[in-house]
């Protein structure tokens, strides 16, 4: 009877380890993975895509079903313009994990960077119905730039309005919003959407032939001549720039 008992607490003790063993072997699994995934997305900030892209496929290598991974490998193939792939794996992250709206968002901005835009604007507002979603600007507000590419102009006011209740300092939405003014013939509404904008992020080359527009339909030729001076100094190979040029020709002509 005390072998039997001694038998049954060496077995268990065997047992024990074992399942100690494989928890030590899944804990370190889950490390390397999290680990790996950081990893690629440092690379695929840097722009440094074939590493991250190695880093990721690591990751996926050894957990599968690992949503993150996936998320972030799609970003890379986005990037590589690999589109399937991307595809392909941002909707292998959506299944494994349907609760995350960061990654309904970027499914969105892909879309909609690929000529889809009625498709994106669907998981646009499934990230921002999740509760837990905690940036339902940033989704209102690429909502609201992809619905300009349709082009609806209402829906993408009526998005860009909803990021900017919740933020009013998000420059996207600030200049889609000068934008929209601007072409509804709206020039003071532009200008003044176009000040908020100045006021949170700089100029870029679109943003300053926009002022240019902008005041030269309002008549104030000193804010036009500081605007044309800043795209000329700061964005002399833009597009913009050569379309300053041939309208100055045209005025001349």
């Amino acid at each position: 009877m005390r072998w039997f008992v001694t038998v049954v607490v060496l077995m268990s003790l065997t047992g024990c380890s074992s399942i100690e063993k494989y928890k030590e072997e899944q804990a370190r699994n889950e490390r390397l993975v999290e680990t790996q995934t950081q990893l690629g997305v440092g690379y695929y900030e840097q722009g440094n895509l074939e590493v991250a892209l190695e880093k990721l496929k690591k990751a996926i290598e050894v957990k599968p079903d690992y949503a993150p991974a996936h998320s972030a490998i799609a970003l890379v193939y986005k990037e590589m313009r690999l589109y399937d792939l991307a595809e392909e794996h941002y909707r292998e992250a959506i299944s494994l994990n349907d609760e995350n709206g960061g990654t309904y968002n970027n499914y969105g901005v892909f879309l909609c960077q690929i000529d889809r835009p009625e498709e994106a604007e669907k998981y646009f507002l499934k990230a921002v119905n999740l509760p837990l979603y905690r940036t339902p600007e940033l989704a209102y507000e690429n909502a609201g730039a992809c619905m300009r590419r349709v082009p609806d102009a209402k829906k993408a006011e009526t998005y860009l309005d909803l990021a900017l209740d919740i933020n009013p300092r998000l420059p996207t939405a600030l200049i889609n919003m000068a934008e929209i003014r601007f072409e509804q013939n709206r020039f003071l509404s532009s200008r003044a959407y176009l000040q908020r904008f100045e006021a949170v992020s700089p100029h870029s080359a679109a943003s300053l032939w926009l002022g240019i527009r902008i005041e030269r339909k309002l008549g104030d030729k000193n804010a036009e001549a500081n605007y044309k001076k800043q795209l000329q100094s700061n964005f002399p190979k833009s597009r913009q720039f050569k379309m300053m040029l041939n309208s100055l020709e045209e005025d001349q002509s």
